[in-house]
């Protein structure tokens, strides 16, 4: 067993850690059982997808793009990345690299792909990463998605732990305003107070940035 063989088993069993392998043009030649739960649900199993790509898979054509096209800047340079994504809601962290050392071997990469919430471990990986960090332009934001854009604005300052004065002031709004965007929350998300609301803010990873990416369901 080769070192990357090595590597790809590991991953593979390692609880809260997603692999999948895609060829070139984004056919799943395997994807594990924790993998399948972030992008599929429960439902799902690996005979339903593999061998199939990613249209036919079901992603948004949008989200494909973006895939497609970091598949083939990995493939042209054989840099590694870390791709930062919000998908049903949650953010996820895929670090994406080239599994062939061999010309002649078929082009295959390696996606491994874990949630974390907010806080001190994205910042970290965010921060620290020896790889280019890519920031998806294209999010799924799962129940945040009846959210206007300057809902998750404030939802993503309550997840940072802000006060509403705190956010009137960065966001150059009266604090009733902000109160009334954060009752207007509640009401959406079916959430009874700001600690709830802060939790799924912190889960997506929101940042106020996030707003302007491109939604897709």
């Amino acid at each position: 067993m080769n070192t990357d063989d090595k590597l790809f088993s590991l991953l593979s069993q390692e609880p809260g850690t997603g692999v999948s392998v895609l060829d070139r043009d984004a056919r799943l030649l395997y994807i594990n059982d924790e993998a399948i739960r972030m992008f599929f649900g429960d439902e799902t199993t690996s005979a339903d997808i593999v061998g199939k790509d990613l249209h036919e898979m079901g992603f948004p054509d949008e989200w494909i793009k973006e895939r497609l096209d970091l598949i083939r800047e990995i493939e042209r340079t054989g840099q590694e990345i870390l791709l930062r994504t919000i998908w049903h809601g949650l953010q996820q962290f895929s670090w994406m690299r080239s599994l062939c050392d061999d010309n002649d071997a078929p082009f295959r990469v390696l996606v491994v792909t874990r949630r974390v919430s907010a806080g001190a471990e994205a910042e970290r990986l965010l921060l620290e990463s020896e790889m280019p960090v890519i920031q998806s332009e294209v999010t799924g934001l799962g129940e945040l998605k009846e959210l206007t854009r300057r809902e998750l604005e404030v939802l993503a300052l309550i997840g940072q732990g802000l006060t509403a004065k705190e956010i009137a002031e960065l966001m150059h709004r009266s604090v009733k305003t902000v109160e009334n965007h954060r009752i207007a929350l509640g009401a959406k998300l079916k959430k009874s107070n700001k600690v709830e609301l802060a939790l799924m803010a912190r889960a997506a990873g929101l940042k106020v940035e996030d707003s302007d990416r491109q939604r897709v369901r």
